[in-house]
């Protein structure tokens, strides 16, 4: 018996015609270039910074954005049997938009936040918003550049979440080539066997390394 085609939410067609709106938008509103800026570690400058939250407060780019994240995750996960969650607050307006996307096409995708604090008042909680018992894919701007990845990790498994080995982000921080195959879409504060999906390396944006 010969199997029935699948039927993409969204086409190879549909994905490349946003893949090159968000990354035009993001070449121009979401990096800063030629400024010379602190660095996180003393004595280092900056040359350039992404600064997507130009691009998270942006209804188009939401839209598209949640279109992309479906796009690569029905190919993984074609039900999309899972809920989405993420360390605040660069995380936040994913969480809020990627779910309403989804809903439009007849898709349930529950979400939640990590706080980086527990409350200190009233509920004393840690996580914003009601998980249910699916695997968490969590979801981040950037990888590669800070550990909040591994933060919205660790303290999802202090509150007994369960955590999928997948994990998404706008752009990996990493150029084509720079790791061996294995860690190119690894964050390296994750543990291995979790990977990263992205939508954009540095390759994509002509970027090298952002200290000097």
């Amino acid at each position: 018996m010969q199997e029935v085609e699948r039927q993409y939410r969204i086409s190879d067609e549909q994905y490349q015609v946003m893949w090159e709106a968000m990354r035009d938008y993001i070449d121009t509103k979401c990096i800063v270039r030629d400024v010379d800026m602190p660095g996180k570690v003393p004595g280092t400058r900056y040359t350039w910074i992404f600064y997507l939250r130009n691009g998270l407060f942006n209804p188009e780019f939401l839209i598209n954005l949640g279109q992309m994240f479906i796009y690569k995750m029905e190919r993984i996960d074609y039900k999309l049997n899972f809920q989405i969650t993420g360390l605040e607050t660069a995380a936040t307006p994913m969480l809020a938009s990627i779910p309403m996307v989804a809903k439009v096409m007849g898709v349930d995708i529950n979400s939640f936040v990590v706080r980086k604090t527990r409350k200190e008042y009233g509920l004393l909680n840690m996580l914003e918003g009601i998980p249910n018992k699916k695997l968490a894919v969590m979801v981040d701007d950037l990888c590669n550049s800070s550990n909040s990845l591994a933060q919205c990790f660790h303290k999802l498994g202090e509150e007994n979440i369960p955590v999928a080995n997948i994990a998404f982000t706008i752009v990996n921080k990493s150029n084509e080539g720079v790791h061996e195959e294995d860690r190119l879409r690894t964050d390296m504060y994750l543990p291995k066997e979790i990977k990263v999906i992205s939508l954009f390396t540095l390759d994509d944006f002509d970027l090298g390394n952002p200290s000097h």
